[in-house]
């Protein structure tokens, strides 16, 4: 649950609900944030995440913006001050407008975006449709770059998976952002479908290429037509 007024950290990186992140803190007020909700038993380990419109100042932050509750999972504090520390995607929320307030960060009244009800067989589909293009995507990545990784397993939630496999696709923050305001799972899978089908034919052809490469132009049997 949301409790309002939320520090605020405006930074221009989509967090997903799921999602987690590294991150750096070095400016002084958002150290100050940092402390302040880490530290004491009923310490929240919350703040919310949200990115400016492009070309747009944190100051001007418009209102309905929609941002992501960061918990934060670890914190490792630096000799100077400064701190890295990792937090996961929770709630999304919608600004509404900052609080006048004497802290050295922002605070703001935020409200919960849920999503809305949607066709349950409808997202079934598409959710199943995601997962084998999602997963072909992947498995090409691997070989491509040669990783020794295992495919990761996907959220048996079908509105979880929409941010999962955003998260994982890292698709450029105008998508990511669609897909963290839009309260339609249906609609998220189909943006994905339509974001992974565009990339799964290029990147299963380049998988090919690298596997024929490895081979040194030794081929056994007859050779492709």
């Amino acid at each position: 649950m949301i409790t309002t007024p939320l520090p605020l950290f405006p930074l221009r990186l989509v967090l997903l609900p799921g999602a987690v992140h590294p991150l750096h803190i070095f400016e002084l007020r958002y150290r100050a944030l940092i402390r302040e909700i880490t530290e004491g038993a009923t310490a929240s380990h919350q703040f919310g995440l949200i990115a400016p419109p492009e070309d747009t100042s944190e100051a001007d932050l418009p209102s309905g913006r929609i941002g992501c509750v960061a918990q934060v999972l670890s914190v490792e504090m630096l000799p100077d001050g400064r701190s890295n520390i990792v937090v996961e995607g929770r709630e999304r929320f919608r600004f509404e407008t900052y609080l006048d307030a004497s802290t050295p960060y922002r605070l703001g009244y935020v409200v919960e975006h849920n999503d809305a009800p949607d066709n349950s067989a409808a997202v079934a589909a598409s959710a199943a449709l995601v997962r084998d293009l999602a997963a072909r995507v992947i498995t090409a990545t691997i070989t491509v770059h040669d990783a020794k990784a295992d495919p990761p397993e996907f959220d048996a939630d079908d509105a979880a998976l929409s941010f999962q496999v955003a998260h994982l696709m890292q698709l450029g923050d105008d998508r990511l952002y669609a897909i963290l305001a839009e309260r339609s799972p249906l609609a998220r899978l189909r943006l994905l479908f339509s974001a992974l089908e565009s990339k799964v034919g290029a990147i299963e052809g380049a998988a090919e290429l690298h596997a024929r490469a490895k081979t040194n132009g030794h081929h056994h049997g007859l050779p492709p037509v």
